[in-house]
This record gives C-alpha cells, sequence and structure tokens, in this order.
C-alpha cells in the first residue's frame, strides 16, 4: 500500500492510499464470499447466485463495505508512519477503483504544532481593586433587590421600563394567527429584551386591564423560517402591573438573613465584595497576560476541537436554561435567534479556548510540568465533596457509564494548565 500526505489549512491532512489489485483483491473476495451466502439473486438457490451477478448488483454496498476494510486495515498504519496524532474522525472520504487500482482518500483533523512566543517576563498594566464605601453600597442595595418580591401596582398606574408585566397575547402574520404565539399569562420585565425587538417599548405607558396591539417585525434570522423577517401584530392585554417590593436595611431584615446586626451584615459583606474584587483582579490580570502569551505564539487550531467546544458550551446553556424551567428551543424563540446565530456567537470564543489550552500544553511540556497522584487525590476529594460525595462513591457513579477514567484524566489536564498558568504568573514583571 502506498499513500501520500497533504497538509491542509487550520491542522487537518488529507491522505491518500493506494492499493494494487493484489493488496485489494483479497479484501474483495472475502466480501463477496460472505455475500454470497446472504444475498438472493432472481433464478439462484440463496448461497448459489454467481459472483459476477452479486457483484453487479451490490456494487456500491461492496464499494462501501470495501472502503471501510480498506481504512480499518491501514489507516493506523499512516498515522503510525508518518506521526499523526488525529483529534478527529476521518471526514470527506473518497474513493476511486478500477480493476488494477484501488484509491481512497479521507481527511482528518491532526494535533496542530505550537510554536510558543515570549512567555515569560510578561508584562501588563495591572489591575489593582480598592475598596470604597460605595462598592459597599451597592453590594447591599443588590442584596436587598434579591430580596425583593414583585408587587401589583396600583389600578390606574402606568407601566415603566423596568416594572414587569403580566400580559396575554396572541401573535398573527398577515391576519392568521401562529404557532407558538399565544399566551394567557406571561411574567414579562419591560427593557429585558426577551421579546422581539420593539414588543417591549410599545407595552410602557400600559395599565392593568388595558388592551391593545403591538406592532414588531421578526428578525431576518429567526429561528422559524416562516416567520423570519415578516411584520406581525400581536393583540394584548395587561393582567396586571407588577413592581417589585424592596425590603428595608435594618436590623430584622439582618438577623432574617442570618446577621448579627446591621452593622455584623456591612462588615460581612464588605469583606466578601473586597474577596470578590481582589479575585476579579486577579483573573483580570491573569487574562491580560494570557491574551500576551496567545498574540505572541503561533497556531493552527482544529476546526474540530472548535466545534467541540462550541457544543461544550451549548451543554452548559442547556444546563443553565434548565435551572430555568426552559429548553433550547424556547430561548431560540423568545430571542428570536437561531442555532446558527448562536454558533457564529460562541465559535470565536472557543477558537481562543482552545488555542490557549494548546499553547499551556505545549509550555508545561517544555517546562516538563507534571501532577503528582497526590494533587489528583486531592482535586478529587475536593470535586466530590462539591456534589456532596466521598471519592468513593464518586468513582462508583462514573464507573456505572465508564466515564471514570476520562474524569481523571481531565482532572490532570485541568491541573497541568493550572501550573501553567501559575508559571507565567510567577514569571511576569
Amino acid at each position: 500500500m502506498k499513500h501520500e500526505i497533504k497538509k491542509l489549512e487550520k491542522s487537518a491532512v488529507e491522505i491518500v492510499m493506494t492499493l494494487s489489485k493484489e493488496e485489494f483483491a483479497p479484501l474483495k473476495k472475502e466480501i463477496l464470499a460472505n455475500a454470497q451466502k446472504t444475498v438472493e439473486i432472481p433464478g439462484f438457490r440463496k448461497g448459489h447466485a454467481p459472483i459476477d451477478q452479486i457483484e453487479a448488483k451490490y456494487a456500491e454496498g461492496i464499494k462501501e463495505e470495501l472502503t471501510d476494510k480498506v481504512l480499518k486495515k491501514y489507516f493506523g498504519e499512516v498515522v503510525t508512519a508518518e506521526n499523526l496524532k488525529p483529534v478527529s474522525p476521518m471526514y470527506n472520504v473518497s474513493v476511486k477503483m478500477d480493476e488494477e487500482t484501488f484509491e481512497v482518500t479521507c481527511s482528518v483533523d491532526v494535533f496542530p504544532e505550537v510554536t510558543l512566543g515570549e512567555y515569560k517576563g510578561i508584562e501588563i498594566e495591572k489591575a489593582v481593586f480598592e475598596m470604597t464605601e460605595d462598592k459597599l453600597n451597592e453590594e447591599i442595595e443588590r442584596m436587598l433587590t434579591a430580596k425583593a418580591q414583585l408587587k401589583d401596582a396600583e389600578d390606574g398606574y402606568q407601566a415603566q421600563m423596568g416594572d414587569t408585566v403580566d400580559l396575554a397575547f396572541e401573535g398573527f402574520v398577515d391576519g392568521v394567527a401562529f404557532e407558538g404565539g399565544k399566551a394567557d399569562s406571561h411574567l414579562l420585565k419591560l427593557g429585558s429584551n426577551m421579546f422581539i425587538p420593539g414588543f417591549e417599548d410599545q407595552l410602557v405607558g400600559y395599565t392593568k386591564g388595558q388592551e391593545g396591539e403591538v406592532n414588531v417585525t421578526f428578525p431576518a434570522e429567526y429561528h422559524a423560517a416562516n416567520l423570519a423577517g415578516k411584520p406581525a401584530v400581536f393583540k394584548v392585554k395587561i393582567n396586571a402591573v407588577k413592581l417589585l417590593n424592596k425590603p428595608e436595611l435594618n436590623e430584622e431584615f439582618a438577623k432574617a438573613n442570618g446577621f448579627e446586626s446591621v452593622e455584623d451584615l456591612k462588615v460581612k459583606k464588605s469583606e466578601e465584595v473586597a474577596k470578590r474584587g481582589e479575585e476579579n483582579a486577579k483573573n483580570e490580570n491573569r487574562g491580560k497576560m494570557l491574551r500576551k502569551v496567545t498574540e505572541a505564539s503561533t497556531v493552527e487550531v482544529p476546526q474540530s476541537l472548535v466545534i467541540r467546544e462550541v457544543e461544550a458550551k451549548l451543554a452548559d446553556l442547556e444546563q443553565q436554561l434548565m435551572m430555568q424551567g426552559m429548553d433550547l428551543n424556547g430561548y431560540l424563540k423568545m430571542t428570536g435567534m437561531t442555532m446558527d446565530t448562536i454558533y457564529n456567537q460562541l465559535a470565536p470564543m472557543s477558537e481562543n479556548k482552545v488555542k490557549m489550552d494548546l499553547i499551556l500544553d505545549k509550555i508545561s511540556q517544555v517546562e516538563n510540568l507534571e501532577v503528582s497522584e497526590d494533587e489528583v487525590k486531592e482535586k478529587t476529594e475536593e470535586v466530590a465533596k462539591m456534589y456532596g460525595m466521598t471519592p468513593e462513591t464518586l468513582k462508583e457513579e462514573l464507573d456505572k457509564t465508564k466515564r471514570y477514567e476520562s474524569f481523571i484524566n481531565s482532572l490532570k489536564t485541568d491541573l497541568l494548565m493550572s501550573k501553567a498558568i501559575e508559571l507565567i504568573e510567577t514569571n511576569a514583571k
């Protein structure tokens, strides 16, 4: 078997494998012999149909099976011979076949070459957190708002941006009601931009019981193709206008929320804000350093790794939506977005994330960074505790789905990445 390798963009390679008749004929013969036992050709008893007629009738199927056998037999040999590190399944598989040769071409993404730039002695303008009275007051205000409850406004009150309305609506396009465009009671915070652009603005000034019409145009990239770019009329009725009723900061409120007094609340909240602010400043400085390291390094990011990262981010989004009692389809309807829109938003940040991971991995290799078994054990205990488990029960749960090994490998990777980041931070100016 002869093979050729051609480098493509984004760390992909094209592999061409060419087999002589002597090499592919035995594989083809085996396929035809197996087919002869099972296929039926009119005029012949099962198992006695002529090979040439079987080959003629099932040519495409035999070709596909032969391609599969060739790839399974020789792809690994090519990978070893060329020292490739595939990070994706094979794709763009094509075949050329005649009496004398069998040529199969496929592409695969491979682990990329990483050329490191300067990652020691990085200089940045460091962010520094400074605790102030205003920051404490903002934190307390957020706490009071979080504890606020919606309360019906008095009759005649006109809804304003920031208020919440209990809304009944039905949408029409060209005078015809459309699926998913009706609700008898839906809580909508004006200004949240959860509905089609322009919808919420038109509800400002409405009062309880008031009916009216809202005119909007669906976004051109709306997920439902039958509505995309079309003008729509929503008949609306305000069931109620609701206002946030914020509690007062007093001794009763402080004790009800686990503090000894208002003074104790302020002290502990001040400590909390300072700790969070210092952590945010640290993360901001870390981000600046990592961006400099990324800009100084060169790496072609495989598209398959970007897609994998996007899928991981989408899974996180679905999990967050589920916790809010929503699903992805509902989110798309409410925001007027499509899967393509979300992908286009997530792809750039996903590519940056993958690129940084590849660079940190290279740094860990160059610097001979290692993760000890004790460090893995400690991290495993930390994760188990977070889920209210012991390391043993965590292992049992992961073993049920055969994910424990990948879990441990993921921990080791995360720990190595952290060590590479610490090295960059330690050596920064």
